[in-house]
């Protein structure tokens, strides 16, 4: 709606005078490369976790046998572009053996050495997702030694659910297997 708005005063600012609408698309370009999209706030049925509360949850193993957790920071665009998939994924992915949980490197960016994720330069391998069976990591996206080049794979549910098989998980969960 907010789109046809512009281009209707664009529009109207044309038949009026075109220096108007040269500044008016000026202004708005300016505006659009310098604002950032806001973070998605929803978690799903994902928790946000600190490395520390991660760390037990995957000794312990008293919670669920597989973890998919997504490391981000809230500095990086890339993040904040992929911030609503996770919590999608958690909605439709979660049941007794699988779990997802959020890491934020920003907050916590000593935990970035740990779990083998590089925040330097642009954050390119930022967010990474990391799937864990019994404190075992078994699957990341992505993988190491992933540098980007130009730039990041474009992540998708669909992409993030045929890497670690989410729905092979979840008809184990099913089956009991």
């Amino acid at each position: 709606m907010l789109f046809y708005a512009k281009l209707l005063l664009v529009a109207i600012a044309s038949i009026m005078d075109y220096h108007l609408a040269l500044w008016f698309l000026v202004v708005f370009l300016v505006i659009y490369i310098l604002t950032q999209q806001p973070v998605f706030q929803k978690l799903g049925i994902s928790n946000k976790l600190t490395p520390l509360q991660l760390e037990a949850l995957l000794t312990e193993g008293k919670t669920s046998r597989y973890w998919l957790v997504e490391f981000r920071a809230q500095c990086s665009s890339t993040c904040i572009r992929a911030s609503r998939i996770f919590p999608e994924l958690s909605i439709a992915y979660s049941n007794k053996n699988v779990s997802f949980g959020i890491v934020d490197l920003g907050l916590f960016p000593n935990a970035a050495e740990k779990f083998g994720i590089s925040l330097g330069g642009s954050m390119g391998q930022l967010p990474t997702y990391i799937l864990f069976e019994n404190n075992a990591e078994i699957n990341r996206f992505p993988a190491f030694g992933f540098e980007e080049k130009f730039s990041h794979p474009h992540i998708t549910k669909k992409l993030i659910a045929h890497h670690f098989q989410l729905d092979r998980l979840r008809i184990e969960s099913v089956h009991g297997d």
